[in-house]
């Protein structure tokens, strides 16, 4: 089980100091150099010395060192358990013989497993660390963390693709999408804030106005143009009068009415006037006679709006 250190982006990385191989030699490594230099560090951890997956990490990213170094102003060092003496004992082994061949980039010895554990990355049980890589800008801050399985080896690209983005969110202030490399346009994060949001202080303040809109259109409409054609229920008795003499008013619309305009009058007709509706009427009466009907129903439907009144949703 590995151990849990307290190690989080943002927070500041645990200073180290160890002994290195640097081209054969034994050098001494701390990250304040680094941040002192004003350089970035990759630090990459990695199981055992003289294994199978380590060796092409280490290999690939020594082959890619310039591009680091003097395109990105960042040291890649690789950190194991082993001691200094077999790790410079493996440098100088030739590849074929199961070595490193004289890789030029820093290999740290954590011979006291002390920075594997104040980062978080030792296993206990086994006494090595994970596959695990580190992302320090020079401030000495972490800005990213990445554990692999034992079995799986980092890519030297994804880690150039994070190292540049990281630069230009500090440069720039911009951030970088999905799939962003080196060049691709950044993307503003900044939220411009336009005021402050002005809450209702009810819910009826909220609804009345949008309640008194959806109502304007029907009750207080139609009661309005009732009542500018009657305002008194006597004026409903002189519409009446209003019938020529002998002639009763026709029923009040139905669907079985022939007046009905959905209704179904004879074949021939008009479903509004039918000569057969009405014997002895003429047409020009007949026509009358349905606007006063029409007349006298829009006064009822007035009565009764009148006698409902409007909703009055303020009280």
């Amino acid at each position: 089980m590995a151990t849990r250190g307290n190690i989080h982006i943002g927070q500041r990385a645990p200073e180290f100091n160890c002994t290195a191989v640097v081209d054969g030699r034994f050098k001494e490594v701390t990250l304040s150099s680094y941040g002192e230099a004003n350089h970035w560090v990759v630090l990459v951890f990695f199981p055992k010395a003289w294994s199978f997956i380590c060796p092409t990490e280490i290999k690939a990213f020594s082959a890619r060192l310039e591009e680091f170094i003097y395109s990105r102003s960042c040291a890649v060092l690789f950190c194991p358990t082993d001691s200094e003496h077999c790790l410079r004992a493996w440098n100088a082994t030739s590849d074929v013989e199961g070595g490193l061949g004289g890789v030029h980039l820093p290999l740290m010895s954590d011979g006291n497993h002390k920075v594997s554990k104040d980062y978080g990355v030792l296993i206990e049980e086994t006494g090595v660390a994970q596959r695990a890589m580190f992302i320090i800008d020079p401030k000495g801050l972490v800005r990213c963390i990445t554990i692999n399985d034992a079995d799986v080896g980092r890519s030297v690209d994804e880690a150039q693709r994070v190292l540049d983005a990281l630069v230009v969110k500090d440069e720039f202030g911009e951030g970088c999408p999905v799939d962003w490399k080196k060049g691709d346009k950044g993307i503003n994060t900044a939220t411009n804030v336009e005021g402050k949001h002005e809450l209702k202080q009810s819910w009826s303040e909220w609804a009345r106005p949008r309640l008194n809109r959806a109502f304007s259109g029907t009750s207080q409409r139609s009661l309005a143009s009732a009542v500018s054609t009657t305002s008194h229920p006597a004026d409903f008795q002189q519409q009446r009068k209003l019938v020529p003499p002998g002639m009763d008013l026709p029923p009040r619309s139905t669907s079985g009415s022939p007046y009905f305009m959905g209704g179904s009058p004879a074949a021939g007709h008009s479903p509004l006037v039918s000569p057969t509706s009405a014997p002895g009427v003429g047409s020009l009466q007949m026509e009358e006679a349905l606007m006063m009907q029409q007349r006298l129903e829009n006064m009822r439907a007035a009565m009764q709006n009148r006698d409902v009144g409007v909703v009055n949703w303020g009280s």
